[in-house]
């Protein structure tokens, strides 16, 4: 998505990694620190997604009592948007992918 500086015009471009909307900090202008940006809604491309929370099946057998059947979010883009609902059994093929829990997190894996 553009943003346009309020103060010198400069289109300042920004991609939303997994769609979090941060508008600029400062300018890319040269020489420009304007702080304010106008949003050029009309160029933004809007994409239509879900997110889902997938848990697996556990049997009846004796190994698999008393477990807590794990989850993972999957989210489903075009589509897939609204494919299943609570309750379907679904298989699913995709790509991982994996997102940092926080900047604290990262700082604390680091190898000293």
């Amino acid at each position: 998505m553009d943003f346009v500086c309020a103060r010198c015009g400069t289109r300042n471009t920004r991609q939303f990694q997994d769609g979090k909307f941060k508008p600029p900090d400062k300018c890319d202008g040269d020489g420009c620190s304007g702080k304010k940006f106008e949003a050029c809604r009309s160029e933004a491309v809007c994409v239509d997604w879900q997110k889902i929370r997938l848990q697996e099946v556990i049997g009846s057998d004796k190994q698999s009592a008393g477990q807590v059947p794990r989850t993972v979010e999957v989210e489903l883009t075009d589509d897939l948007v609204g494919s299943c609902v609570v309750g379907d059994v679904v298989t699913v093929f995709a790509a991982v992918k994996h997102l940092a829990a926080g900047e604290g997190l990262a700082l604390s894996e680091q190898p000293e």
